[in-house]
């Protein structure tokens, strides 16, 4: 143990990580009131730049995880279909598997496992160019030509996540219940319109405006984290690694807790679920 008089001729203080913890918190604040202020002013904003730079982003950001979160999805179907069919099997109920995949799809299946994609595709790359423009001194140089960081590079990718997971998040969940579909009439042998009877009688709207709701908080909380990540590295190479991968932990943390704290908040408050 070091005593506080080395720790000084060391040049470490005591309580710097509850000031550093603080200085990040404040930092993480002013960012979030900044992201919220530009992203009200992009909604009203009909400037021509404005409309061209968010649509590059839902491309690069939405458009381009098509790849990834088709397969992903109809596989995810098919892999819960069988599941859950063989845990019924045992006590008789083999075809209210359909039923539980069509409200677990809508609700968890869907804008998670979208939400997750995304993560591991656009949260990374956030991440890492914005820890790339910070090592080379790009962003420290766009205040001093009176231009705000965060309206030129986060808002837009903050914006492009709040379109584009919405939307990957109804596709998903499509192309899940399109893979149950498959699993049950090719491998379990139910018929297309025994499915379609059972899935009408469990699916709800209600279910995917739930959904949708989740894939927007976990859009906001992906841009945000990968983005804040990006911004507060040092001014070396190796750092951006190191943000890239902060980035992608803490925001498959932070989708997981918010996805948790809205299903306790279905479960303990009656009418909500």
């Amino acid at each position: 143990m070091t005593s506080v008089g080395e720790q000084l001729g060391t040049g470490s203080r005591p309580g710097r990580p509850f000031l550093t913890a603080t200085g990040r918190i404040l930092s993480r604040g002013r960012l979030a009131l900044g992201v919220l202020y530009w992203l009200a002013w992009l909604s009203v904003s009909r400037r021509i730049p404005v409309r061209t730079g968010i649509q590059r982003e839902v491309e690069t950001l939405g458009v381009g995880a098509l790849p990834l979160v088709v397969p992903a999805s109809v596989l995810v179907g098919l892999i819960a279909i069988f599941q859950i069919a063989s845990q019924l099997l045992e006590i008789g109920a083999q075809s209210m598997s359909i039923r539980a995949i069509a409200w677990f799809t809508a609700r968890e299946f869907g804008p998670v496992g979208a939400a997750l994609l995304v993560v591991a595709r656009s949260a990374s790359g956030i991440a890492g160019e914005l820890a790339a423009m910070r090592a080379g001194g790009e962003i420290d140089a766009l205040p001093a030509m009176g231009l705000d960081p965060v309206k030129y590079l986060v808002a837009p990718k903050l914006a492009a996540l709040l379109i584009g997971l919405p939307a990957l998040t109804i596709l998903s969940v499509a192309l899940i219940i399109f893979g149950g579909w498959v699993g049950s009439t090719l491998f379990l042998d139910y018929s297309t319109a025994f499915f379609l009877e059972e899935f009408r009688a469990a699916f709800a709207m209600r279910d995917l405006i739930v959904g949708l709701g989740k894939s927007v908080i976990f859009a906001f909380i992906i841009g945000f984290v990968a983005a804040d990540e990006g911004l507060n590295v040092e001014g070396r190479v190796a750092a951006i690694s190191e943000a890239t991968t902060r980035g992608v932990v803490y925001s498959v943390l932070g989708v997981l807790a918010a996805d948790t704290l809205v299903n306790v908040i279905f479960y303990f408050i009656p009418g909500l679920a």
